[in-house]
């Protein structure tokens, strides 16, 4: 598997295939000097990754794969999996994915290892059902992102993790209902927990977003209590997702417009996504 075009190729029929898509990020880092990271989005059904999990997985991820496990978790790991390795391969094509492990740290954070512990690899990743998306990047350039599925019954139990400054500050720029802007501030918050390497293990008060701004690129946010971070947030259907970097002048992120668009696009598509459609 070599990103987006074999990983489509290798479904078999069209029905079958799944929703693959990958982009390479520009990182101007002045103390490092250039660097890359990848995105990837996936989304498909639990017997096609069960089918090609081989291509895939690397033998300590196929042995998380055990009887006991609730097909809905199995469907996660598999796709979050899958759509890791569709990253690192979009980064590093030379790289045979399933000789790299993404294994649970000691705070479930995924701990990257294998042909890529030589290049200081890391990844972050997030699912939402069948849907998953995920970054590789260097680990001298820190990320998280977090995927979300919006839900109105959730607006609720979001209100009472938020404060209200945060939620007036997104609904002075973002002219959407309240699930999602809600929903969009949860994702840039768990976001910046896995950049952090902390997870949800800390008050999330630490975590408030400080102020949002319009971008090409989506809405853009820094965080009170760690300036030195910044968030991009954009949402398509009933999916949010965020992705969390160093800011500048520690990281200048570069996205080409196009690709982004395309990019995009396939978060619309996957919200809308159905086995075999």
């Amino acid at each position: 598997m070599t990103g987006e075009e074999s990983a489509e190729s290798a479904a078999g029929p069209e029905a079958a295939r799944p929703l693959v898509r990958s982009l390479r990020l520009g990182l101007d880092a002045p103390r490092t000097g250039p660097m890359q990271a990848a995105l990837a989005l996936a989304c498909a059904p639990l017997d096609w990754l069960d089918a090609h999990r081989a291509g895939f997985l690397h033998a300590d991820e196929e042995a998380l794969l055990t009887d006991r496990l609730h097909a809905r978790r199995r469907h996660g790991l598999l796709i979050g999996r899958y759509a890791a390795k569709c990253a690192l391969a979009a980064l590093r094509p030379d790289l045979d994915p399933r000789a790299l492990a993404i294994r649970p740290g000691v705070l479930e954070q995924p701990v990257l290892s294998g042909a890529s512990s030589e290049q200081n690899l890391g990844i972050s990743l997030s699912h939402a059902g069948p849907v998953a998306v995920a970054v590789a990047f260097p680990e001298a350039c820190p990320m998280g992102i977090d995927l979300e599925r919006i839900r109105p019954a959730n607006v609720a139990l979001l209100t009472s993790q938020t404060h209200a400054a945060e939620r007036r500050l997104l609904a002075a720029h973002l002219a959407v209902p309240e699930a999602e802007r809600l929903t969009r501030l949860w994702c840039l918050k768990e976001a910046l927990s896995k950049a952090l390497r902390c997870g949800l293990t800390v008050p999330l008060d630490l975590l408030a977003v400080g102020g949002v701004e319009a971008k090409a690129t989506g809405l853009g946010a820094t965080f009170a209590n760690f300036a030195q971070y910044q968030g991009l947030s954009l949402a398509a259907g009933n999916l949010a997702a965020a992705l969390v970097l160093p800011r500048p002048p520690a990281v200048t992120l570069a996205i080409d417009a196009r690709e982004w668009a395309t990019f995009r696009h396939a978060l619309a598509e996957a919200a809308a996504w159905e086995p075999g459609a």
